[in-house]
């Protein structure tokens, strides 16, 4: 019994015995040291590598299977460090090394020394990546002679004489950023980090910045950096890369001197999402300082369009699938998200009543009610103009939205609010292009091209610009120009719309063959995803050379897209062959916005469309009459009554 007892009053000490025994042996073996030891340097390791990663373009996973094979390499390390002792007769197990043999407190000591160490150098690695980013500048280019004041225009450069040595130095475009994450809805991300630095750099005065079309349509190319910087005219560009891992963000970018292809400056960060807006302003004043010889000294300051990081990453999606003309509807969906998560994002409500705007006036596809889309676009313009006054594009949006109202005397107030949205700093051609776009409709060329030009100089890799400017190009009677525009419209986006206007035009003008001609230079140019342009585009052709195609060819072009009553193939060759008498009726049954008619009647052969009574109706319903009775009407044109109506008589229209 006493024997028991004794026991007993001892059998709730044994655990902690046993504890402190295991924990003195686990340090005399140093396996508490070992494991210190290896978590400090396999996160050295992984610090190393995410650095230099990157420069390999090494995908994600393999970042990540390095980090997994790490931290599966503790346990059998500290299994390790329990077996074997170092000797100095080598590795022993540790139950074979007698105590006169043992080295465990010498290893000790010095484990200490490197654990401490490295702990001390993985604190100044942290430090160094979150207060100061590494940088690098490269020597200054050798001294250039001041550039002309006036650059040649793209593709007039002489015989083995780099554009880009060229033109302004004062000049840069910003590529998209690589994505560097696995995951493709970073692509977004990334995407949406260059634009913001495109639109930060572009308010900049005194620096020229390449556009947003045109700077992505080089995206996952692999263009030579002097060809991109001669294409888009500019001397400098700016290229890098993006990693998004949870809240954290690594940026990479440089500054590329184009004629030289040398590296001005390079910079790292790694940051907190939160931190986002801040390495953007880091990153643009980098950029004015490098260049601060040519452009001076600049202040650059970023104010964050919003606080809430899931909604500026949503509206990055959102913006970048309206810049794309993709995906609408997902576009409305993202930028819905960040209104209503932050009711106060300006550029959000922007382009959210943009993207509104698109899907209800023009036929992108979208499962959306297109007359919801339409109305709703309004109070989202309204709003964003409301939040920010100075925004170019929702300004834009707002005066275009006026003016297709079809309210009575609305055409001019809507007019002043695109003329200021050109007026202020943007990289997006579209305020512009927009405002042209209206003052070719009411005739007045003279206004339109200068828009049309800068545009074009801005954004020379936008079949839009091109084509719209050959229509000015050739009202104002200089046709090869304005072919040559009008075809690479369609060599750069596909857009036969206005090649197609200038075929029409010279059918009336009595040049058939020549409308055939340049129908027939249109073909080969169209590419893969323009299959049924290019099928309806040889239609036009066959009916151009032999006239009696033309019936048929109308006919199974009307039934075709009866919907799609702004299609250039169902109104233009309505337009071509008939006087019109097919496309005014799809216009007046479908209240489109005839705009294949309103962009054609200032041509030299389209007397006829301007001064017919039709086309003053249509003109009288839009509004513009109206203006034209307020602010004067097209130079040698003057409204007159005949016998079938109302009609504008412009005998003395050059």
């Amino acid at each position: 019994m006493h024997r028991q007892g004794k026991i007993a009053a001892c059998t709730p000490h044994w655990p902690r015995a046993l504890s402190l025994h295991l924990l003195a042996e686990l340090k005399r073996r140093n396996v508490i040291r070992m494991g210190g030891l290896y978590l400090v340097g396999a996160w050295l390791f992984v610090q190393i590598a995410e650095t230099l990663l990157p420069i390999f373009h090494t995908p994600d996973w393999v970042l990540q299977a390095l980090v997994v094979l790490l931290a599966l390499g503790l346990v059998p390390v500290l299994v390790f460090s329990w077996l074997y002792e170092l000797t100095p007769d080598g590795l022993k197990r540790d139950s074979g090394t007698g105590a006169e043999h043992s080295m465990a407190a010498t290893t000790a000591r010095r484990m200490d020394r490197l654990f401490f160490a490295g702990l001390i150098l993985l604190i100044c690695l942290l430090a160094a990546d979150r207060y100061w980013p590494e940088h690098v500048a490269a020597p200054p280019p050798p001294a250039r002679p001041a550039p002309s004041s006036e650059p040649p225009a793209p593709g007039e450069a002489g015989p083995g004489t780099p554009l880009v040595d060229q033109v302004d130095r004062r000049s840069i475009a910003v590529l998209p950023f690589v994505n560097m994450s696995s995951d493709p809805e970073n692509e977004y991300f990334a995407d949406g980090i260059s634009e913001e630095l495109l639109n930060i750099l572009a308010g900049i005065d005194g620096l020229k910045v390449a556009s947003r079309t045109s700077a992505f349509s080089f995206k996952g190319k692999d263009t030579p950096i002097p060809e991109i910087a001669r294409q888009l005219d500019v001397h400098h560009v700016l290229e890098g890369s993006v990693r998004k891992q949870g809240n954290r963000v690594k940026i990479t970018a440089q500054l590329i001197e184009a004629s030289s292809d040398v590296h001005l400056w390079t910079q790292t960060y790694q940051r907190d999402l939160d931190d986002i807006f801040l390495v953007q302003e880091e990153i643009a004043g980098a950029i004015t300082t490098a260049l601060k010889d040519i452009l001076g000294a600049r202040q650059v300051k970023v104010d964050a369009p919003t606080a809430d990081m899931a909604a500026y990453q949503r509206y990055l999606h959102g913006r970048s699938r309206f810049y794309q003309r993709f995906e609408l509807d997902q576009a409305v969906d993202d930028l819905r998200f960040a209104v209503e998560r932050d009711p106060g994002f300006a550029e959000a409500w922007a382009f959210l009543g943009a993207t509104y705007w698109l899907i209800g006036s023009t036929t992108y596809a979208s499962e959306r009610d297109r007359a919801e889309m339409a109305r709703l676009a309004v109070p989202a313009a309204d709003r964003a103009v409301a939040l920010k006054p100075d925004m170019p594009i929702a300004l834009s949006l707002k005066g275009r939205l006026i003016i297709d109202s079809d309210a009575p005397g609305r055409v001019a107030e809507g007019i002043v609010l695109m003329e200021r949205a050109v007026t202020l700093s943007t990289s997006d051609t579209t305020p512009r292009l927009w405002l042209a776009l209206i003052w070719l409709e009411l005739g007045d060329v003279d206004r339109a091209l200068p828009l049309l030009e800068s545009a074009r100089r801005q954004d020379p890799l936008v079949g839009i610009n091109h084509g719209t400017l050959g229509v000015v190009r050739a009202i104002e009677g200089h046709r090869a120009e304005a072919v040559k525009l009008v075809l690479q419209a369609i060599e750069l986006d596909g857009l036969a719309v206005w090649a197609t206007i200038l075929a029409i035009d010279a059918v009336h003008a009595g040049d058939r063959a020549g409308a055939a001609e340049l129908v027939a230079a249109m073909l080969p140019l169209f590419g893969d995803r323009f299959v049924l342009d290019r099928s309806r585009a040889a239609g036009l052709l066959e009916a151009l050379r032999d006239p009696a195609l033309e019936q048929a060819y109308l006919q199974q072009q009307t039934q075709l897209r009866t919907d799609k009553v702004s299609d250039i193939f169902t109104l233009g060759p309505s337009l071509m062959f008939e006087h019109g008498a097919r496309a005014f009726q799809l216009v007046e049954r479908n209240s489109a916005n005839g705009w294949a008619i309103v962009n054609s009647a200032w041509l030299p052969g389209m007397r006829w469309l301007r001064e017919d009574p039709r086309y003053y109706r249509l003109m009288q319903a839009r509004g513009r009459v109206e203006y034209w009775d307020s602010h004067g009407y097209p130079r040698g044109c003057r409204p007159v009554d005949g016998p079938d109506g109302r009609h504008l008589s412009c005998p003395e229209q050059p």
